[in-house]
């Protein structure tokens, strides 16, 4: 998704755009698909008239007598904002991108229908209540009455290029499995540690005990809850902590198909997010009236997921006009197009925010395979075979057998590098037609309640409601925090999470062991929560959930540097108040710095022109500001450190990307000199830490005058930590018109990887392009609801020319906040376009 195939001729493309810029008809192509938004339409999917305000942002507000009608009416606005954007989604989803763009998407589609995302969710259907269905159904309903009678050209911009550039297609009926199966997307950017556990099997076939021990340390800084664990079955405070089995090293013969099987995971990451370590994750916190300045909590919330254009979320309110028991909803906050409801948000009572926990529920298995049939512990077991057709642009179709076994589907059938994999370790005294396979086990892949969880959450009242809506929630799994209008705080863990047969889940296991396998899952009373601690403060950062919990929980979680920071900032602030909770959002303090910055300055260099670039070390704050020059060397010294230290010492496809992981290790790593890691074993010498440090700062000088000038104080962070909303398709065509026309900005930005202003980039990219970052900003006062701010990372519209498709992109960028307004008064007050939806 990150990268677009060359489905289109440039020259062809140049022209065509030249020719139409001559003329009227390149103004017709780009708003004729703006939506209408004033005025009356009639819509047979509602029963009654429904009112669908909007403000200056664009961001509907909509106001109805049923849930039926009103879900039907946020289908209908979703797909008029940002149709095209959900149509890629559910191609994405259902493993048919190849059919808008061409053959380079036949991988991740195979990928794709290897998992059948898509199948999970029709299955899902099935087991959906008849209530929750019918809202489903009359969002389908919704988007459809949009769609029907429009031309293709019509709906957006992008339908009208693809159609220049020869494609030929009418979007089908939106369905009920389509919404369901973007969950799925969800899932697999947020849950579990697939990449991290096959980066993990490959790294300790490289490296020894004690490099490995360092890269395994975790430093389990601020726990999002302080204690508790699991006693008789239900989670409490203050009890021994439990443990758990480590899986066997793999053998080298069962470790080789990793090493492509890791490539694979490629092709589908960049949904939510980069693959780079840790790029996903989310800051949160609620604090407790005792702690703020009106006496009423307030809660944070700001998920970091890939930048792009639109962002990941929309804005929207939805409205019963009398809220009671035939019609219970009236909440605001932040949906998925393509999804009914809202993710993120509150209603009148409660308030919640989400951020991923990083729970393992993906495991890794090496399967044997002798003729059709896998080695397991018990006997063989009979692969399940099945044949999938992709359609391909412009191409002939594809077909693809699957495979699946009882640990999950075999992916290692879908990456052509591993077409020779069956003769791995097949020596001679293999058995004829013995090879070995990768299968991934994966909760997301079983039907879950996910969906309903998403309606309960938008009608809970109070903590318990709140409660019983998470217990719904199977995946993604999320960090819950929550508040309400009484003054109450609070904590949920939900999802679906194994309990293993054998090992921790951190590397993969052997299919033919009694290590392989779940024996079930968590029960929900067992997962961690918290209500109104003493403390009176809350912070999930994608940190260590508790520290005394049996067993696997989690995976690849943060080290805890920005939930410790925020943490922090909180206990010292002095009745916090909006305008201070605001300015953490962009508190660019970088913790490596503490530890890194003292040694930098103590180490040896001869050239003035090197020491130059230390001396601005001298009254630095750790600061990742945009305008610092400080910042800006910093950054690169602590990326040819990495580089120069573990870099030197892993092969190139190990290659460190940055981020947390690597930053954690690499402050661990300072504080001993004469570590391994510090040493090249592709030189003479024998390094030591400062020998590494003073090459490190000579490179980052060099670099430096390379990228910017030779006058450091012309020098500053913003001029290689930029950020660009890219559009997810067109925005990386190639074509220089196209990518005008769809991508927004290149803002220089502070903050950093492991940074509460967490703009992160891929050190394996080669520059600090922000790849991740803050895909919106909330903040939720309890004492007036109409006080609570808000931001997106673009805007409301999916339409490249539309005033509000990146009118919030340099809001965000400023942390300039908007007001959230939620009572009908005020709403209506702010409102520009007043739409109304009657019955056809």
């Amino acid at each position: 998704m990150r990268s677009i195939p060359r489905w289109l001729t440039v020259t062809l493309v140049v022209v065509v755009l030249l020719a139409l810029a001559l003329s009227s008809a390149i103004t017709v192509m780009l708003r004729n698909p703006y939506p209408q938004v004033e005025g009356e339409i009639p819509v047979s999917a509602v029963g009654a008239p429904v009112t669908v305000l909007r403000d200056d942002f664009g961001i509907p507000q909509i106001y109805a007598d049923t849930p039926e009608d009103l879900f039907a009416a946020q289908g209908f606005v979703a797909a008029q904002e940002r149709f095209f954007e959900m149509d890629v989604r559910r191609h994405a989803t259902s493993g048919r991108l190849a059919e808008l763009f061409g053959a380079d998407q036949v991988e991740s589609d195979a990928y794709v229908r290897t998992m059948g995302w898509h199948r999970v969710a029709e299955e899902e259907v099935e087991l959906l209540p008849a209530d929750t269905r019918r809202l489903l159904e009359s969002y389908a309903a919704g988007v459809n009455e949009y769609l029907f009678g429009r031309a293709t050209e019509d709906i957006s911009t992008e339908y009208a290029i693809l159609g220049v550039s020869g494609l030929t297609y009418r979007p089908e009926p939106w369905t009920v499995a389509d919404s369901l199966a973007w969950l799925k997307a969800m899932a697999w950017s947020l849950d579990g540690n697939l990449t991290s556990e096959v980066e993990n099997a490959q790294l300790r076939q490289v490296l020894d005990a004690e490099q490995w021990e360092l890269l395994d340390d975790d430093p389990d800084l601020a726990p999002v809850l302080t204690e508790g664990t699991v006693v008789d079955g239900e989670f409490v405070g203050d009890a021994d902590q439990g443990s758990s089995r480590p899986a066997d090293d793999l053998p080298t013969e069962a470790a080789e198909p990793l090493q492509d099987a890791g490539k694979v995971t490629e092709a589908v990451q960049g949904l939510l997010g980069s693959s780079a370590d840790n790029a996903v994750g989310s800051n949160s916190w609620v604090i407790s009236g005792d702690h703020t300045a009106s006496g009423m909590p307030i809660l944070s919330n700001d998920p970091h997921l890939g930048t792009s254009i639109p962002s990941v979320f929309m804005q929207i309110g939805l409205h019963c006009r009398t809220v009671d028991e035939q019609c219970p909803y009236d909440v605001s906050g932040y949906s998925f197009s393509g999804m009914p409801g809202v993710i993120i948000g509150h209603n009148q009572s409660i308030g919640w925010g989400l951020t991923t926990p990083y729970l393992d529920t993906q495991d890794l298995v090496i399967e044997r395979v002798r003729n059709g049939r896998v080695e397991t512990a018990d006997g063989e077991a009979e692969l399940q075979v099945r044949t999938e057709r992709i359609e391909v642009r412009d191409a002939e179709p594809r077909e693809l057998q699957v495979r699946e076994g009882p640990n999950g589907p075999l992916l290692s059938d879908v990456d052509p590098q591993l077409a020779g994999v069956a003769e791995i370790g097949s020596g001679a005294d293999a058995a004829a037609g013995e090879e070995y396979a990768v299968a991934l086990s994966w909760t997301g892949l079983s039907p879950s309640t996910s969906a309903e969880a998403i309606f309960a959450l938008d009608r809970a009242q109070d903590f318990d409601e709140f409660r019983d809506a998470a217990r719904l929630l199977g995946s993604p799994a999320q960090n819950l925090v929550y508040a309400d209008v009484e003054g109450n705080i609070g904590y949920q863990l939900p999802g679906t999470v194994p309990i293993r047969n054998g090992g921790d889940g951190t590397v993969p296991t052997l299919g033919w062991t009694e290590d392989a396998g779940w024996s079930g899952t968590i029960p929900f009373e067992e997962l961690p929560y918290s209500y109104n601690p003493p403390s009176g403060l809350i912070v999930a950062a994608n940190q260590t959930i508790v520290e005394d919990y049996p067993g696997v929980l989690q995976a690849g979680q943060s080290a805890g540097w920005r939930a410790e920071q925020l943490e922090q900032a909180l206990r010292e602030a002095d009745r916090l108040d909006l305008d201070t909770a605001q300015e953490l959002f962009v508190d660019d303090d970088f913790r490596l710095a503490e530890t890194m910055v003292p040694l930098l300055q103590n180490v040896y260099l001869g050239d003035p022109w090197v020491r130059e670039g230390r001396d601005l070390l001298g009254d630095w704050d750790g600061s990742m500001d945009s305008d610092s020059a400080t910042a800006a060397w910093f950054a690169l010294v602590v990326r040819s450190t990495i580089a120069k230290s573990f870099g030197a010492n892993l092969p190139e496809d190990l290659a460190p990307a940055g981020g947390e992981r690597w930053y954690a290790a690499l402050e661990q790593l300072l504080l001993d000199p004469e570590n391994p890691w510090w040493d090249d074993p592709e030189t003479s010498l024998v390094e030591r830490r400062d020998d590494v440090l003073a090459a490190a700062m000579v490179q980052a000088r060099k670099e430096g005058t390379v990228l910017m000038s030779d006058r450091m104080d012309t020098w500053s962070w913003g001029r290689l930590h930029r950020l660009e909303l890219q559009h997810q398709t067109l925005g990386s065509s190639g074509v220089g018109l196209l990518e005008s026309l769809f991508n927004r900005g290149q803002e220089p930005i502070g903050g950093g990887s492991g940074i509460v202003e967490a703009w992160g980039w891929d050190d394996r990219n080669g520059d600090f392009t922000v790849t991740t970052g803050p895909a919106m900003r909330m903040l939720v006062d309890f004492s007036n609801l109409d006080n609570s701010r808000w931001i997106n990372q673009s805007g409301t519209s999916g339409h490249t020319t539309n005033p509000n498709y990146a009118d919030q992109y340099p809001l965000m960028v400023r942390n300039e906040l908007q007001p959230f307004l939620f009572s009908a008064p005020a709403i209506d007050a702010a409102s520009t376009r007043r739409l109304t939806l009657v019955p056809r």
